[in-house]
């Protein structure tokens, strides 16, 4: 999936309904379910790319 095209609010808006709908499948027991890996692949993914154009932005804040 290339999530290089996004926007950082769009990334940090995507990471987080990932995290929430995660959190209410745990909820409802259907972790094992494979939308649920494909869920967190996808918050991972976009955690990274939000986090590296951070650190590549925002160099004084490496090593944090």
């Amino acid at each position: 999936m290339n999530l290089d095209t996004l926007s950082d609010k769009q990334l940090q808006e995507l990471e987080r309904l990932a995290k929430e709908l995660l959190l209410v499948m745990r909820k409802a027991k259907l972790m094992a379910e494979p939308l649920a890996e494909s869920l967190h692949q996808l918050e991972v993914e976009a955690g990274e790319i939000r986090r590296e154009r951070f650190d590549t932005s925002n160099p004084e804040y490496s090593g944090y």
